[in-house]
């Protein structure tokens, strides 16, 4: 089952995640990304980045972790 690990307003920066995420070995797929209103789709979410349940926590603790700046 999926989860979602985050939410993004734009499309780009969930891709950017999902990135982070596969460099790492977690499966991710992006939900919500052909709205014609970002961050409106559905009531009030945007871009979801989600994840198979069992890696959520790993993907949140990946995800919480800020780039280092010599990767930025």
């Amino acid at each position: 089952m999926l989860k979602t690990v985050a939410e993004f307003y734009y499309e780009y920066e969930a891709e950017i995640a999902k990135g982070r995420l596969e460099s790492e070995g977690i499966e991710a797929v992006i939900m919500n990304y052909n709205s014609p209103y970002p961050g409106i789709t559905m009531g009030r979410h945007g871009v979801q980045l989600q994840v198979h349940d069992y890696d959520l926590e790993t993907a949140q603790m990946i995800l919480d972790t800020p780039i280092p700046e010599d990767e930025a």
